[in-house]
């Protein structure tokens, strides 16, 4: 069974990322046939790994082929209608993608036992409530922690030069780093995180003009940090105790 995912997920990957030409993925738009050679190419491509078997596969790679026509269909029309979402629309494409190659193991090898049961486990729940913790509620939470000083004149009126969303999306993905270190016991990972995003926020530090600011970024780092630290201690003591 492993076998057989690794050689979907191999077709997948050399037909979407090295054998599509950029200009298939802009022509294909306007013009269906660049669409059908795509997925010519992934079904080339299917045939090819599966060739020892393929009297006994071939339905998988009529079912497969058939998804990524309909999710890359899908696509299209997700890019016409979201055009200033790419990302949004390529891991939902991509989701998709692998959902269907999940349907074609099954599809082969039927469910393994116990799989339900395993989706209730307590080592299960305890990495949902981590993500859950990290994505989700301490970004509100810190948020409202910060909103004293964000309704400040001060904060108001200073100038907005960052990207949209980016300090939110730091924030995650530094304490989605904080609780895999934890998790790995490479500690000594948290202090070259905080001393290389220390490096990042010197200039605006040094560029700050009052104390107010500096302060500000100092405890919203500090905090970031805790909060994932807790979170990353927390999801240890889960897993040991729990699972």
């Amino acid at each position: 069974m492993s076998l057989f995912f690794l050689k979907l997920l191999l077709a997948h990957f050399i037909g979407d990322f090295v054998l599509q030409p950029s200009s298939w993925v802009d022509k294909r738009k306007q013009q269906v046939r660049y669409l059908f050679f795509h997925i010519a190419v992934h079904a080339a491509l299917l045939c090819l790994l599966f060739l020892p078997e393929l009297a006994q596969q071939w339905p998988v790679v009529l079912l497969v082929s058939a998804a990524h026509l309909l999710i890359d269909s899908l696509k299209i029309y997700m890019e016409r209608k979201w055009p200033l979402k790419p990302f949004q629309v390529f891991v939902a494409d991509q989701l998709l993608h692998i959902w269907s190659l999940l349907f074609a193991v099954v599809f082969s090898y039927g469910l393994p036992p116990g799989w339900f049961e395993q989706l209730y486990t307590p080592k299960t729940i305890c990495y949902v409530l981590a993500i859950l913790l990290v994505c989700f509620v301490s970004p509100i939470g810190l948020r409202v922690f910060f909103s004293r000083w964000d309704a400040e004149t001060d904060f108001k009126t200073k100038p907005q030069g960052s990207l949209a969303d980016a300090g939110l999306l730091i924030g995650i993905m530094e304490r989605l780093l904080i609780v895999l270190f934890i998790q790995i016991g490479f500690l000594s990972g948290i202090g070259f995180l905080l001393g290389a995003k220390s490096i990042f926020r010197f200039g605006d530090l040094t560029n700050a003009k009052d104390t107010k600011f500096t302060e500000y970024i100092l405890v919203g780092t500090f905090a970031s940090f805790v909060v994932g630290i807790i979170i990353g201690y927390g999801l240890k003591l889960g897993l040991t105790y729990l699972a």
